[in-house]
């Protein structure tokens, strides 16, 4: 990739992580696509150049929020990392990460949040990582909790999808993760976090 080296901000020897550029928002054309319409909000790969660009834009505005591109070396666009509503006196903020589907159950993102822990606690002297997570997405919640993070909390957020159909067989099993009110599906979320302390000792522990 051009400017490889100077946009590189951490790596081991199947991935580096570099700041998010226009170029890796084109690049997500040649994403996957989800078959579950579960994580329809993911399917980046349906837009075209134009909403591509204003995507990367609406990703890289604010000073509270940096944003992150994962590739492989055979130059294979992985994921996205996100760290937003940064908090410069708390040392906290709140993560987001998507990846390709076409690389997703394949243990890529243990080995990106392994790699992107360490630059974010230890390079950029973070002391906290919140997240938000869809009860549902299981696969997920696993993984953090894999990672050290905890819940903390949960709440109700209006789910991207508002056409879902709980009777429909390959969703009825996910109706226990959704309340429905006045005809607006809302999603239960949890609340996680990780702290500097938790992660170094996870860290020792899994040295052991």
């Amino acid at each position: 990739m051009e400017n490889k080296e100077e946009n590189i901000i951490i790596e081991n020897n199947n991935l580096f992580i570099k700041r998010l550029e226009l170029e890796d928002a084109f690049n997500i054309k040649s994403w996957g696509r989800h078959n579950n319409k579960l994580f329809i909000d993911y399917d980046l790969a349906k837009y075209n150049q134009r909403e591509l660009k204003i995507w990367y834009y609406s990703k890289k505005s604010g000073i509270r929020n940096k944003y992150f591109a994962v590739y492989d070396y055979n130059n294979n666009f992985i994921g996205y990392i996100g760290i937003k509503d940064i908090n410069i006196f708390k040392k906290s903020s709140t993560l987001g990460i998507v990846l390709n589907p076409n690389f997703m159950s394949k243990g890529y993102g243990y080995s990106i949040m392994k790699l992107f822990l360490n630059y974010y606690f230890n390079e950029l002297n973070m002391k906290r990582m919140n997240l938000d997570v869809n009860e549902f997405n299981e696969r997920a919640i696993k993984l953090y909790k894999k990672l050290g993070f905890r819940y903390v909390s949960e709440y109700l957020g209006m789910f991207e999808n508002q056409d879902i159909d709980f009777e429909d067989i390959d969703y009825m099993g996910y109706k226990d993760n959704f309340v429905i009110n006045n005809g607006i599906i809302y999603s239960r979320i949890y609340i996680m976090t990780l702290d500097y302390r938790r992660y170094k000792l996870k860290e020792q522990y899994d040295e052991i």
